[in-house]
């Protein structure tokens, strides 16, 4: 199985967002948690399951009770899942830059 690399930016916005639904209620920030984990096992064991978009190597998984998408390239050579943003879907698109 590959190993999967949040980079920074995925990290930050992954703590935003925890600390976004722990404010609107305590205890839903484990529920946001546990389905980025289960959306990570997924792509781990399936990584090229989701298409590439925007002429990249990048792939969307989106989640299902939440509205974010997972963007991660796989290095296949290191055998390596990099996890680039975890994305909320209200935002605007045109923010989110390919890298």
């Amino acid at each position: 199985m590959p190993t999967i690399k949040l980079l920074r930016r995925a990290e930050l916005e992954l703590t935003d967002a925890c600390e976004w639904y722990e404010k609107q209620q305590k205890g839903l920030s484990k529920y946001f948690i546990k389905e980025i984990k289960s959306s990570l096992h997924f792509i781990d064991s399936n990584p090229e399951l989701y298409s590439k978009k925007y002429n990249t190597d990048l792939h969307f998984a989106p989640l299902r009770k939440f509205p974010f998408i997972i963007v991660y390239w796989y290095d296949k050579n290191l055998e390596t899942i990099f996890v680039t943003s975890i994305f909320h879907t209200k935002r605007n698109p045109e923010s989110f830059e390919p890298k």
